[in-house]
């Protein structure tokens, strides 16, 4: 259009130039200014084209930015139109689909988590069942219901059966608290309430597995800040039970822990916890544990012990990072108060395990919930970059015990002693190996003194 105009006065000059100074006396004013008006009405109309040409390329550029795909944080902006009734949203990548309104009050992510498990038993007294199996497979789906509200739904299917995992509504109203109604894990015990994707052994500890419990319907409220955490709950059983026609156990829970080490900024971490859970059972009672293995038979095991009055589980949390260092430690003592004529017993339990990136990464720490998070490597495994992940090692021993003579219950004690290897290959995909040796004494519930090894592997993926 600049050239039209251009055109336009380049040939009203070359008109007036080439007029005759002798006939510039026979042009009249009345015919230059009818000249001028024709000419100011034609760059009137040409600026009004420009200015439609304008607003149509700003109109597609604003269109072309809706669909525009942010390199940084992989997000696209869906512009939808008024035929579709939809309003605008966001779709993220990381590194499942999350889709979000343009507000961020309401969302929708779809996860899930696959641990593909082999194990082998080098069999002591007792023929336990070496396989490859799907210790867990789970899917699931999260998000936001408005400003203060979140949700969570999570299927497991490991096993080769369904169970309820995490299905829970959480208000986040108030500042540095929220608060869980639905299916969930009490807040007792620091490994139990690490995730599975980022547990350092390939399964909890044996005294983890005798004194806590995985997830259960109830309120949990749980508060937090970069360095501590607290959590208090009330809870009934686990949602998939419908096998008794008694009234179901009421179980109290707190879980409270502080990173000394932050109170002076410092990226390390000293952990220091504690737990306690009141549990009223309406029937029987029975704490059992395998050697570090999903599969398997539980080689002490106290059998249903029953007329019990209420039982309480304590336990002392201990953690350590110092760079590429870790250690972990927890301890349980758990007292079961029987009715009358039966005398109560008291069984105990610890565990401490160590581990080195040998790659130089930091296992992360959540000081707002007390927890272990996910590893990263520094570079995911690429061979034909020259990068090959993380690499971690790192041991375990343990120590269950459920006998009490005096209370004539005998479950037996084991020990165990673990060697393991972790490799990362990217943050969402983890290579381990695991030995583990056990020791069990005399144990009438299971087979006297077996002392099997385990040989665990797993390949883990979420999303």
């Amino acid at each position: 259009m600049i050239k039209r105009l251009g055109l336009y006065a380049s040939v009203s000059a070359i008109i007036l130039l080439s007029t005759p100074c002798t006939k510039a006396a026979d042009i009249s004013i009345e015919q230059i200014q009818a000249q001028l008006s024709a000419l100011s009405a034609e760059v009137k109309s040409l600026s009004k084209t420009v200015k439609q040409q304008n607003e149509r390329i700003k109109q597609k550029e604003a269109e072309l930015n809706v669909y525009k795909l942010n390199s940084t944080d992989s997000v696209t902006n869906i512009q939808s139109t008024k035929n579709n009734g939809l309003g605008n949203v966001k779709i993220t990548m990381k590194p499942s689909p999350r889709i979000e309104s343009q507000d961020g009050k309401f969302s929708f992510q779809p996860f899930g988590r696959v641990h593909l498990d082999a194990t082998h038993f080098n069999d002591d007294k007792f023929d336990h069942s070496s396989n490859a199996n799907f210790r867990r497979a789970r899917l699931g789906f999260k998000g936001k219901l408005g400003d203060d509200f979140n949700y969570k739904s999570e299927m497991g299917f490991g096993g080769e059966k369904a169970n309820f995992k995490d299905i829970f509504l959480s208000y986040t109203g108030f500042e540095n608290i929220d608060i869980k109604v639905g299916h969930q894990k009490p807040s007792f015990g620091m490994e139990q309430n690490t995730s599975s994707n980022y547990i350092m052994m390939i399964e909890r500890s044996s005294p983890t597995n005798a004194f806590t419990r995985d997830h259960e319907i109830g309120l949990n409220v749980l508060a937090g800040g970069d360095s501590w955490s607290f959590g208090v709950g009330v809870f009934n059983e686990d949602g998939g039970n419908t096998g008794t026609d008694d009234d179901e156990d009421i179980t109290y829970d707190l879980r409270g822990s502080v990173n000394l080490l932050a109170l002076g900024d410092s990226e390390n971490v000293l952990h220091l916890g504690a737990g306690y859970s009141h549990r009223e059972p309406t029937g029987s009672v029975r704490f059992r544990a395998r050697p570090g293995a999903g599969d398997g038979s539980h080689l002490v095991d106290t059998g249903n012990i029953t007329f019990v009055k209420n039982v309480s589980v304590y336990s002392a949390e201990l953690a350590v990072i110092y760079g590429p260092f870790s250690l972990q430690s927890e301890y349980f003592n758990a007292n079961v108060s029987r009715n009358e004529g039966n005398k109560s017993a008291n069984f105990e339990g610890y565990y401490g395990q160590i581990g080195y990136l040998l790659t130089g990464e930091r296992r992360p720490y959540k000081g707002i919930t007390g927890n272990f998070g996910r590893v990263k490597p520094h570079s995911s495994f690429s061979p034909h970059n020259g990068d090959w992940g993380a690499w971690e090692i790192l041991t375990r021993y343990d120590s269950t015990d459920l006998n009490d003579a005096l209370s004539g219950i005998m479950g037996g004690k084991m020990e165990t002693l673990s060697f393991g290897v972790n490799w990362y290959l990217t943050n969402h995909v983890r290579f381990m190996a695991n030995v583990v040796n056990a020791d069990s004494d005399l144990n009438v519930a299971t087979v006297a003194n077996d002392d099997p090894t385990v040989y665990n592997f797993r390949l883990q993926w979420d999303f």
